[in-house]
């Protein structure tokens, strides 16, 4: 426990004693309670609904659950797994906690397995002596916990326990785990086995409110979004929507299919110190919040919770590689993926992290198509002058954010359960399907539209009308919004690299890249009277790269004439001058081997390029594709493609 980063937050959780029916520590004492005194017989509840005195030891006859564990047994066998180091026992300990026991675990083991239940131990395996019970014989207990975890079969930790955070069971129903208690459908349960997965007793955190408050002005949603338009966003309209959607997706992140992530950035002064802190506050002890952390520092601390994680600090610097990898781990939450590591003894782990991300710095690294499709970046500016709404709104106030915090909480379960008309489904639908519209594609509208939805469904009580909107598509646009504006393909990136690239190859060349090269060709009949290019220049510049230029032939077979219009790129599948020419890049390939490179400019709309083999130089019969050069340097990822591609 105490290294528990959760433990510092829970402490400012309040303590909900009008709920503690499910108390963990408190069923474990009264269950001591109840315990008989050493030597003595224990009260057992029969399945027919009868009581019976057993005496110590006497219960494998006949008073032994399917397990042959005894009855009322306060450890709950889990299952077992054998790997190259040895096999693992698992349980759910007295306070509802996974716990582990190796294949030689000892007597303190044993007794720390049943914590709280000292009588318990000696009664069901009792150790003899000239005076009676002189207290429990831990072998007999191994052997009888480890033959119950064998017939209850394997056990996969990641697959089967779900901890701190929002969940959907089978039928896509959602389920919190509170940490001392567990809601499904519609009540508060004790953590411990549900179905096919365990919900284990953790440090508790924020509770959903116990009613729901409706929208409108001036409720819980109305009042968090004033406060958050105090800040000075770059899009004032937009941004403070989207950081009440981002707060309303991460209470309820596991249980999402996509999980968008949202980077704020912004220079001193600007206020993402106190947005954090607001954010601490709202999300009730749910929230991991690191600063100069690693990945392994991450996901090592959520482990199986879906609780949300805040990365402060995560500045551009010349070495990128932590920075890189904690946004493949918020690229993988977004999803809900699994990640594989290697572990000691050389067995593997394999971990899901089913985490909101929200990132911020000064300045933002450098950051991936892939990885920038799922995310809203924003922008907060110093602030002009002194703001007093979050002291007029209260939002200064821990207990009243907490207390907003929990009424959100209660609304995004609302909508999940469908009640009185809500549905989170169909709400989510209805403003990808409108962001579609207006230029989004699939990632994007995911992205977007959750973020959209999350905050309609903190401010509203029923469906978006065709005004809202149409408000939403206004603020949403696809090429007005920075994070999709600039969006290019990962097809057209690796093309421009490879013709804007300046390696070293040709470092005491007159032209510095394939790029200056073929513009200088092209002014040849462009009528530009900027340098110009012969074909051979530019032939002397691409042979270094294995490329060549290759015209082909007309209709009739006839050659076409060597000009801009008629050009093809002869791009090869390897070559040691573009391994040089890609190195650095994640299209980079190895020495004799083909490169990664063809696989991704294929991906390009057919009607610019197609298979063939090089005719010029040495290798003639070098394999690779042939780009059309005037068409793929004019084409614009918004255009529509050709019926005939």
């Amino acid at each position: 426990m105490s290294n528990d980063p959760f433990n510092a937050i829970a402490g400012i959780v309040p303590t909900f004693e009008e709920e503690d029916q499910v108390a963990l520590s408190r069923q474990v004492l009264a269950a001591a309670k109840a315990d008989p005194i050493r030597g003595g017989p224990m009260i057992l509840k029969t399945p027919g609904g009868g009581e019976e005195e057993v005496e110590p030891g006497r219960w494998h006859e006949h008073h032994a659950q399917w397990h042959r564990l005894p009855l009322a047994c306060p450890v709950t066998p889990l299952g077992k797994q054998a790997t190259l180091s040895g096999t693992t026992y698992f349980f759910l300990d007295t306070l509802g906690e996974v716990a582990v026991l190796a294949e030689n675990a000892g007597k303190g083991h044993i007794t720390s397995l049943f914590g709280g239940r000292p009588g318990y131990l000696t009664w069901a395996w009792p150790r003899w002596g000239k005076h009676g019970v002189t207290g429990y014989a831990a072998e007999d207990a191994r052997d009888d916990l480890f033959a119950a975890c064998t017939y209850c079969g394997t056990f996969d930790l990641e697959d089967r326990v779900r901890g701190r955070g929002a969940w959907r069971d089978d039928d896509g129903q959602l389920i919190f785990h509170a940490g001392d208690a567990v809601w499904i459908s519609g009540q508060w349960r004790p953590p411990g086995q549900h179905g096919r997965f365990i919900y284990p007793g953790r440090p508790k955190i924020g509770r959903p409110s116990r009613s729901l408050e409706r929208a409108g002005a001036g409720s819980p949603g109305d009042v968090l979004l004033q406060g958050l338009q105090s800040w000075n966003w770059d899009r004032k309209e937009l941004d403070p929507r989207l950081a009440l959607g981002w707060i309303m997706t991460a209470m309820v992140g596991g249980a999402l299919e996509q999980r968008p992530v949202i980077y704020v950035t912004g220079g001193e002064g600007a206020g993402k110190s106190t947005l954090q802190k607001l954010f601490r506050f709202l999300m009730n002890g749910a929230l991991l919040a690191t600063s100069n952390t690693t990945q392994a520092g991450i996901y090592q601390k959520v482990k199986q919770d879906s609780v949300a994680v805040m990365v402060d600090e995560m500045e551009a610097k010349e070495d990128t590689r932590t920075t890189d990898k904690i946004l493949e781990l918020a690229r993988v939450a977004y999803s809900g993926d699994k990640m594989q590591r290697g572990g000691k003894d050389g067995v593997g782990q394999e971990f899901s992290v089913n985490s909101s991300f929200m990132m911020s710095s000064i300045a933002v690294p450098p950051i991936d198509a892939q990885d920038a499709s799922r995310m809203a970046i924003l922008m907060l500016r110093e602030r002009v002058s002194r703001d007093t709404t979050l002291e007029d709104l209260g939002l200064r106030e821990a207990a009243k954010v907490q207390a907003i915090g929990r009424q959100l909480l209660k609304r995004m379960i609302w909508w999940f359960e469908g009640r009185a008309g809500a549905d989170w489904q169909a709400l989510i639908g209805e403003f990808k399907e409108a962001l579609v519209e207006v230029g989004h594609n699939d990632r994007s509208a995911d992205t977007f539209g959750a973020l959209a939805a999350a905050c309609h469904a903190a401010l509203r009580d029923d469906m978006p009308t065709a005004e809202e909107l149409l408000e939403w598509q206004g603020l949403l646009k696809a090429e007005q919004l920075v994070e999709t504006s600039g969006r290019e393909r990962t097809w057209r990136r690796a093309f421009m690299h490879l013709i804007e690239a300046q390696p070293d190859t040709i470092r005491n060349v007159k032209h510095k890249s394939v790029g200056s090269v073929l513009l200088a060709w092209r002014n040849n009949w462009g009528g530009v009277i900027d340098e110009k290019a012969s074909l051979e220049d530019v032939l002397y510049t691409l042979k270094h790269f294995g490329m060549t230029l290759s015209f082909g032939k007309d209709q009739f077979g006839a050659p076409n004439p060597e000009d801009w219009k008629h050009a093809r790129l002869f791009i090869p599948a390897k070559h040691p001058g573009l391994n040089v020419l890609f190195s650095g890049t994640p299209w980079a390939g190895k020495m004799g081997a083909p490169g990664p490179w063809l696989g991704v400019l294929r991906q390009m709309p057919k009607h610019l390029w197609e298979n063939g083999k090089c005719d010029r130089g040495l290798d003639k019969k070098a394999s690779g594709i042939m780009v059309r050069l005037s068409d793929a340097l004019d084409w614009d990822d918004a255009m529509p493609v050709p019926m005939a591609a």
